[in-house]
């Protein structure tokens, strides 16, 4: 990271000019602070793949499909948000 770089999270920076980019591997994102995640690529499974601890039959507690969805840095493929939520 440079002087005129300011972290906005764990793993986005922001240039004194407004651009932002991933802070572990420097790869500019598109979007705003408040936007960059949706623009990010991300993939989607089965809500098992969030791992052993997460109910694989949501059925049973709940009327909408749900998934496994994770953005990650499209330059070093860190990932940014994990999250197990309806399908959208």
């Amino acid at each position: 990271m440079t002087l005129d770089t300011r972290r906005v999270n764990a793993n986005v920076a922001r240039s004194a000019a407004g651009v932002l980019s991933c802070a572990h591997c420097r790869q500019e994102l598109e979007g705003t602070a408040e936007n960059y995640l949706t623009l990010l690529p991300h993939y989607e499974g089965p809500v098992t793949d969030a791992g052993p601890q997460v109910c694989a039959d949501t059925a049973e507690f709940i009327d909408v499909e749900i998934v496994f969805r994770q953005y990650y840095c499209p330059g070093c493929y860190t990932a940014f948000r994990t999250e197990v939520v309806p399908r959208v």
